[in-house]
């Protein structure tokens, strides 16, 4: 029974001291997280989402643009308004004008010691590997997920129907 009691306050005591510690480690500094950043190509990375942003937009706008019965003015207007929304995005949507931010959040996330583990990885062949290779992952990921998606759409739409009849008919109902 004491050993019992003896091993929960151990292991109470232990707890205690790792959240303490860890509360009160210190915040990266920006120094580090700039050198973070600039192993990871975050300015890179910045535009290779926005660039996919942006085919993703002309895409839609490609199957979109030149419906029957669409005036020419009304495709004009449109591609203007997706140009002009493209160019809002591009210039908020940008390294320079995130890179406050997202000091603050990993200032608010990470410890120094945390954010110099990273370093130390991301300047191996390995951790550059990790960076060069993420973006074709992601883009991978998202295949993947689309089609398995694609595969759930009629199951999704029946459950929809089924949900829009049942809905009708407790109106129907009352």
């Amino acid at each position: 029974m004491k050993t019992t009691k003896l091993c929960a306050l151990s292991l109470a005591l232990a707890f205690t001291l790792a959240f303490a510690g860890s509360a009160n480690a210190a915040p990266a500094s920006r120094a580090s997280l700039e050198a973070l950043f600039q192993l990871m190509h975050a300015d890179t990375m910045v535009d290779n989402v926005y660039d996919a942003m942006m085919k993703s937009m002309s895409q839609m706008h490609a199957q979109d643009a030149g419906k029957p019965g669409e005036s020419v003015a009304r495709q004009r207007i449109e591609a203007k308004a997706k140009d002009d929304v493209m160019a809002l995005v591009r210039s908020e949507y940008n390294w320079p004008g995130m890179e406050a931010e997202m000091i603050d959040a990993y200032q608010k996330t990470f410890t120094e010691e945390e954010v110099t583990a990273m370093i130390n990885f991301y300047s191996t062949p390995a951790g550059q590997a990790a960076v060069t290779k993420m973006p074709q992952l992601m883009q991978a990921m998202m295949a993947s997920t689309q089609a398995h998606m694609q595969a759930l759409m009629p199951r999704i739409r029946a459950i929809s129907e089924k949900a829009s009849a049942d809905a009708a008919a407790a109106d129907a109902g009352h």
